[in-house]
Formats: structure tokens, sequence, C-alpha cells
């Protein structure tokens, strides 16, 4: 058994059906633990995203595990699920063709079950040896974790340290008066019916009233606690207008319409997501505009070992569940200082 409370954010939930039409696409029979698990949660994220290998001598968290069929985000696109995962890594001999991804590490790795015996695996990805042979690198990169995904799953615990961070910063609440800083001039609804024209999409209408009254500039309130302890902090630099950027003479580079057709184009970015801030780093804050979801999505951990699809989830982080959520969430970077 498992505890179902630990997931959230799971897809659609599935049918035998289902299953079945999974298993004769992949020609193999899933274990029955697994069957067990996605009946219930199909794939989500978890509260409790630490395993600990015998005295905490190896650690591997969980990013997210993958539905066997549904994502929203992705558009249900089959590349985002367990069986367009499998059978590309199968096809171009990145995986054994015995392990079945079902999760995602922050270790750049895979979790997968092994069909014959239902051990429980952490296959490395980008680690290949080019000296060594096919299946003496599937050897060196399959890392065994436990007899069963029940044991797995019962295992799990939640980040100590990152949860003493949550605690912390429980104390810190935004501050009211939020100003921002260094805004462009204001914009119209033409100006946001001409940028849906030119991307073709409709901008959820928590955005749109937003960027109604601010177009661009730094918000007092700038950083985003995560509040299951998941990492630390993100914070935002600025925030993108739709028109006019007067520090750098209204160069159209750096109008959320450019930015977002640059990253589609070069496939950074999923075509569903919307980039409406930065950090200093260079990543950006997005919104789904089909559901209006907001999402951290860092540029800076694409490997070239890795498909578009797998580099775009894995660095796509989620955030909450609406623009006015984030915005009402956000706390100023400066009553950090003194955790």
């Amino acid at each position: 058994m498992f505890d179902k409370n630990n997931f959230y954010e799971c897809e659609k939930k599935l049918t035998i059906d289902n299953l079945t039409e999974c298993e004769n696409k992949l020609g193999i029979q899933l274990p029955s633990s697994l069957k067990q698990l996605y009946l219930t949660c199909n794939g989500g994220l978890v509260y409790k995203s630490v395993y600990k290998v015998g005295e905490a001598a190896y650690i591997v968290e969980i990013l997210n595990f993958i539905p066997i069929k549904y994502n929203q985000a992705f558009k249900n696109d089959p590349k985002f699920v367990i069986e367009g995962i499998a059978l590309q890594h199968w096809n171009e001999d990145k995986l054994p063709k015995f392990l079945l991804p079902f999760a995602r590490s922050y270790q750049n790795g895979f979790l997968c079950i092994n069909i014959d015996t239902g051990a429980i695996y952490q296959y490395l990805r980008s680690v290949w040896d080019t000296t060594l042979s096919k299946e003496q690198n599937f050897e060196k990169n399959s890392i065994y974790l436990s007899e069963s995904l029940e044991y797995f799953l019962g295992c799990l615990t939640a980040d100590e340290e990152d949860n003493d961070y949550a605690i912390e910063y429980e104390d810190i609440k935004p501050r009211k008066s939020n100003q921002f800083y260094h805004s462009e001039k204001s914009i119209d609804t033409s100006d946001i019916a001409e940028i849906e024209s030119v991307l073709k999409i409709k901008i959820p209408e928590q955005l749109k009233a937003f960027l109604l009254k601010q177009n661009g500039g730094m918000p007092e309130n700038n950083t985003w606690i995560d509040p299951q302890g998941e990492y630390d902090y993100v914070t935002i630099h600025e925030l993108v207008p739709i028109k006019y950027y007067a520090t750098l003479n209204d160069n159209k580079a750096y109008l959320m319409d450019h930015i977002a057709q640059q990253f589609w184009n070069r496939e950074l970015l999923s075509k569903q997501l919307l980039p409406f801030a930065n950090d200093a780093g260079g990543n950006y804050f997005c919104i789904n505009f089909n559901n209006g979801k907001i999402y951290y999505c860092t540029f800076d951990t694409w490997s070239d070992n890795l498909s578009v699809s797998d580099n775009q989830s894995k660095s796509t982080l989620f955030l909450c569940n609406s623009f006015n959520e984030f915005m009402s969430k956000l706390i100023c970077d400066k009553d950090l200082e003194d955790f």
C-alpha cells in the first residue's frame, strides 16, 4: 500500500482500459504494483519526495511522477507521458528495455521499475562513457534502490533541511505597500489584443487585468518562497513589458511577444507557457495560458544528452495555481536578510 495523500497535482484519473492500452503500445505487462499506483494517482508531485539508501549514504529526490496518460500542461502531448518517454529512450538505446521510467529525479535521472522483477532503480541519463559498451553503460548508470515499488513509496520522507527553511520563512509577510519601480508606459486593451493576435493565444484574465495596471517594472514584493520546502526561494528581477522598454530605446527583443517566440522557436519553452517575468540569471516565470498555472523555467540546466521534451519537463518547476495567488504570496527579498 501507499499514501495517496502524499500526491498532489495529479492528472486525470485512469481506467483499466487506459492501462491495457499502454501495455499494448509498449508491448509489455505493467507490474501489478505500478497498476495499483496509477489507478489511484496518475503522475503528479509528492510532498514527501526524498528516498534515502542505507544510512543516508545516497539520497534520491523526486522531481515528479510521470503520467501514463494525459498531461494537461502540455496538451496531452504523448512525448510527456510514460508511453512516449519509454519508447523514445528504448528506441534510441538510451535506456534498458526492462526498465520502465515512472518518475524523474532532481539528479538528472529517471526512477524506473524493472518490468520483470518489480525492483526500483535510479537511471542516470546524462552519464555515458564512450569507452564502454552499451550494456556496460546501462549497468553503470543503473542504481538499485529497493526490491519493490511498495517499499520505495513507503520509505519516502520530507527533506528535513528544506522543511527548516519553510518553517523559518512562515513569519515573513508581503509588504502592504508593494511599490513598483521603473515601470514602462501604460498599455490598453488594444495592445493586449495585438500581442494575442501575434502569438495566436488568449492571455488569462488575471494576468491581463494586471498588465493593464502594470506594464513591466520591478515589484517591491519580488520573491516566491516554496510552501512545501522543496527548494529555497526564487526572486523576480523584472516584469516583462508588453510594449515599450525605455532603458533600451524600446528594443522589441525585450518585449513579451518576442521573448515568447524566441523560446518557442528554439524549443526551450513549451508553447503553452508565456513568460511574464525574469530573474537575474535569465530564467523566466511563466503562465500556462490554457489553465492559468504559474511555473518557474530555468535555462541553465539544459543537457545535450536529453530530448527536447525531457529538457523542457526537467527545467519547468510548478509554483502555484493562478497568477493572483502568485502575486499575493510574493515577499520582499530585503526581508530575507535576517534569516
